[in-house]
């Protein structure tokens, strides 16, 4: 474990401003860092001395540990590598409740040996923990046996968080360097010019925005400490002639004892801003006492000044006044004052804590008499500093960003999270970018609007270039004048409009090829049962119940509490080895009383999996014994067949909405105002609400089956637990469906469920495959309106006008496009036309499961298969469309991802998601326009760098 005599040694730092600040009794005394118990803090010393190590890319970090500190640290921090990335793998021993009691140094050995033979890293940084320093695991006996055994370099980072601050752990780190590291090699020739770089991470890049620099004047960098470092490099810092610790005084413990044992003296420097980089550049030619050096630095200044005086001035015109106030720690919170104020920003107040006095005096010389220091931190008197300022930006670290959001500041992140770099001349024109950005982005407008009921003047708010909002309202007259008779059961009948009528361009002949593999790599289909569970959460109080083993229910659980962000009650019959074999009739019986009993369900879905499909349970007949038996029962329990070897998830989602349709619904009287939405499993609780929506504009009453909208979207109950679905579909509703007046089929695969009310009760019916795009928006809009002989409302005569708008802006960058799909058939359709009327080829197209709808592609091939299949046809390919599961494929073709279909894993407001619709259309374009801009402007940079390195690019 760290002495206390040693922790007060890093903390009683001479080489630190604070200390010479000290007079008298105060000075050489330790810096006093305990965290205040009940209020939120910072990091702690194992997190001070990971971020200080990790960017070392070709060494495994390991924590010895339970699973907390690793497992909610590792992969956190954007320190980037130009070579090895793994430092990027999270290593642990995540110790177990036994290794807590009997010690964990034998477990420690074990992993350092696995490491070591699985990875073959340069060295091992193995780090302890609270735990393991508590409970006494001699870290530097196990690191020297192993070390010893494995043949590689295993440092031992004693770091135990409750030691102290991330910055002691920073020192920490430093001293694990110092005592194990550096100074164990030698470097195979040295310069007159090698230096070191203390203290800069590369985050986002950073340092590589300044390494050409040093590169151009001749100076080498012979180590980094220790971003994008290698193993090696370190090993040999020794030999530098200077070390430039940058923007931190978390490492001036490493930086004053290399001075004392190797003689090499550093300097503190920025690299932000031009005035601060223009400074470091002088100082390190200076120091290192050469005036060759000297002159080609000032002539480097002279000629990156004049290229940045060229790239700034548009920024600096729309920055020109603008207030900032910056909220961040140590050197930053003078140094990025500089690069602010570079762009003609006023500064108005920067904070002060863990500032140096020498960098309160910096931070007084910038601000100048009228500029605030922050003592205090905090949300509120941060808000309070930028109310009375009356500032424009707030610039900070992340965990200032939605106390600025939420108050609707504009911010820039500046800490170490952040993807943007800032550091060198190109920094700073990133910098430029990232504040106009911020400042000048609508959104400002929009979240600031006063709403029109809370507003006193009757001006209606026309802003920008929003030409939608000079076209006059639409009114009665201006609308299509449609047939006068309302359409019901009696004028339109099943068999003029079909239950099995598919939306599509007649010409479209597609082959689709089955690929034949023997093993199915990277899966795209997910489970029928899965599919089925999904369509009964959209039944107010029902309860899915799986027939089979209890891991299917498990799996299905999480993709969807990870999809939808919700508590997801479901419930399996479990069967154990014991039923597989004798039948699993007791099963099905307990598992419907047990959920009767505990959950008090409306409803149960039950349906079957590939185990109890295989051993051929009869379920028809074991439904009929249960309610001979239990005639007490009156709850409707819903039977739906979806085996996991027959289809994917939307067969099972159909099958299970097609037993509704079979079995709920009952005869009566014809409502004329009432109509069935079969909404397919492609449309998430976003869409369907807005096709409610719709529906309703009309006058119509809309029955949603299923109805995420109300059940899986997101909202908060009274109550604290719900055992069934909170919301959806009622089972009265569902039985009412028989005296609908008309069924709307949305989705290809709902054509059977709206083909069994026809036959039942004569409902015609129609389906539409495409509610996304002028086109299916078109026949969806102009269905309703003959229904209910009424014209389109104008809110959405407006909203139609607005996505042609949008189109006719965003064509420059859909036009030529190629993209790769791989969803379910339903959502592939859809998404395929609409692609092809924006002028988006669809270069590959792989389903995971049958459908008609395939046929009719806007592409002369289509795939059933998994996607290693469409990571063989996305080649060339410049976007990819499939669900999260995607994401390494699209890594391994350097290819965007959009994300779509399910499972969604690592994106929020799943829920809320709207892409059917004038408005879901309208989101679609901008979400995927966005996307397409990005890859222009990327292009467009690596094109001029290459003009800039004199290639042509032929």
């Amino acid at each position: 474990m760290t002495t206390k005599a040693k922790m007060s040694d890093l903390l009683t730092q001479p080489g630190c401003e604070h200390n010479h600040a000290k007079t008298g009794k105060g000075h050489n005394k330790a810096c006093k860092q305990q965290a205040k118990p009940g209020a939120a803090q910072g990091g702690c010393a194992f997190d001070g001395a990971s971020i200080t190590l990790v960017p070392i890319t070709d060494a495994a970090h390991l924590v010895h540990g339970p699973i907390a500190c690793a497992g909610n640290s590792w992969g956190g921090r954007g320190s980037f590598s130009s070579d090895s990335t793994l430092y990027k793998m999270g290593f642990t021993t995540d110790l177990s409740e036994n290794d807590i009691i009997f010690g964990g140094e034998k477990k420690l050995y074990k992993a350092i040996q696995d490491v070591q033979e699985r990875y073959a890293p340069a060295a091992v940084f193995v780090y302890s923990t609270c735990v393991t320093a508590l409970i006494g695991d001699d870290l530097d006996a196990v690191c020297k046996a192993a070390s010893d055994k494995v043949g590689i370099p295993v440092i031992p980072v004693n770091s135990p968080g409750f030691v102290g601050s991330k910055n002691l752990g920073n020192r920490l780190a430093g001293e694990s360097l110092l005592d194990h590291v550096i100074g164990t090699a030698e470097p195979d020739y040295t310069t007159p010019y090698d230096i070191n770089i203390i203290g800069e991470y590369n985050i986002a890049g950073e340092l590589w925005c300044v390494l050409p620099i040093f590169e151009r004047l001749g100076i080498r960098v012979l180590a980094k400490m220790t971003g994008d470092a290698r193993y090696e490099e370190v090993t040999y810092a020794h030999r530098a002639k200077l070390n430039v610790l940058i923007c931190s005084k978390a490492l001036i413990n490493l930086a004053d004892k290399m001075q004392q044992r190797y003689g090499i003296p550093y300097i503190e420097e920025s690299f932000y801003g031009v005035a601060d980089m223009n400074n470091c550049l002088r100082h390190i030619a200076e120091k290192l006492g050469d005036p060759a050096l000297q002159a080609r630095v000032e002539a480097l200044i002279a000629e990156e000044q004049e290229r940045l005086t060229q790239r700034l001035a548009p920024y600096r015109e729309r920055l020109q006044g603008k207030r900032v106030v910056i909220y961040t720690g140590g050197v930053k919170s003078w140094s990025v004052i500089s690069a602010a104020q570079d762009l003609g920003m006023r500064v108005m107040a920067t904070s002060t804590r863990k500032s140096t006095e020498d960098d309160k005096a910096r931070i007084k010389e910038l601000l100048g008499k009228d500029g605030a220091m922050m003592e205090k931190g905090g949300a509120v008197e941060l808000l309070k500093v930028i109310r009375k300022t009356n500032s424009d930006l707030l610039i900070a670290g992340g965990r200032s960003q939605y106390t600025a959001l939420k108050a609707r500041v504009p911010f820039v992140h500046i800490n170490q999270e952040r993807h943007n770099p800032y550091s060198g001349y190109h920094g700073l024109v990133e910098f430029a970018k990232e504040i106009d950005k911020s400042l000048h982005n609508p959104v400002w407008e929009e979240v600031r609007r006063v709403a029109p009921w809370e507003d006193n003047t009757d001006e209606e708010r026309v802003t920008g270039d929003d030409r939608s909002g000079s076209l006059p309202e639409a009114t009665s007259d201006t609308v299509e004048n449609h047939s006068s008779t309302t359409i019901s059961s009696t004028t339109i009948s099943s068999t003029t409009i079909s239950s099995t009528t598919i939306l599509s361009p007649e010409t479209a002949t597609t082959k689709v090829i089955a690929k034949r593999k023997a093993v199915t790599v990277n899966p795209l289909k997910q489970s029928a049962p899965l599919g089925a569970a999904i369509a009964f959460l959209g039944v107010r109080g029902a309860i899915p119940l799986f027939h089979g083993s209890q891991g299917c229910t498990a799996f299905a659980k999480v993709l969807l509490v990870g999809h939808f962000q919700e508590s997801i009650p479901l419930a399996t019959t479990a069967m154990s080895e014991v039923n597989t074999v004798l039948g699993g009739d007791d099963n099905v019986e307990l598992g419907i009383m047990t959920v009767l009993e505990k959950s008090k369900p409306e409803m149960i879905g039950l349906f079957t999996t590939a185990l109890t499909e295989t051993r051929g349970d009869d379920m028809d007949g074991i439904l009929r014994q249960f309610h001979k038996k239990h005639p007490e029962i009156e709850q409707p329990i819903v039977f739906a067949s979806t085996p996991d070897y027959k289809g994917s998830m939307e067969d099972g989602y159909a099958a299970a909405v097609a037993s509704m349709m079979r079995s709920l619904p009952e005869a009566g009287e014809v409502n004329p105002q009432q109509v069935t939405l079969l909404i397919s499993s492609a449309y998430g609780p976003g869409d369907v609400e807005e096709l409610k929506e719709i529906v309703e504009a009309f006058g119509l009453e809309a029955i949603a089956v299923p109805d995420l909208s109300t059940s899986l979207d997101g909202h908060l109950e009274d109550m604290e637990y719900a055992a069934t679905a909170t919301g959806g579909v009622s089972v009265p509703q569902l039985r009412s469906i028989g005296q609908s007046a008309f069924t709307f089929a949305l989705g290809g695969s709902m054509s059977k469920a709206a083909a069994i009310l026809t036959e039942r009760f004569g409902t015609p019916a129609e389906t539409f495959s495409q509610l996304t795009g002028v086109e299916g928006c078109d026949r969806f809009f102009h269905t309703l309106s003959r229904l209910s002989n009424k014209p389109v409302p104008a809110k959405y005569l407006r909203q139609r006008r607005r996505v042609q708008d949008a189109l006719l802006d965003s064509h420059f960058f859909f036009g030529g496009k190629r993209v790769a799909i791989a969803l379910e058939p339903d959502q592939l359709y859809s998404l395929a036309w609409w692609f092809h009327s924006t002028g988006v080829a669809v270069q590959a197209a792989v389903t995971p499961t049958k459908s008609p709808l395939l046929k009719q592609l806007p592409l002369e091939q289509a795939y059933i298969g998994d996607l290693e299949d469409l990571e063989d046809l996305a080649s060339g390919a410049d976007l990819l469309v499939a669900n999260s599961k995607a994401r390494p494929t699209a890594k391994r073709l350097n290819l965007p991802l959009y994300q779509h279909g399910f499972p969604i894993l690592d994106r929020l407001g799943n829920g809320q998601r709207c892409t059917v619709g004038y408005r879901g259309t309208l989101n679609l374009i901008f979400e995927l326009g966005n996307l397409f801009l990005e890859m222009d402007q990327t292009r467009s940079h690596e094109l001029v760098h290459q003009w800039r390195r004199g290639e042509t690019g032929e």
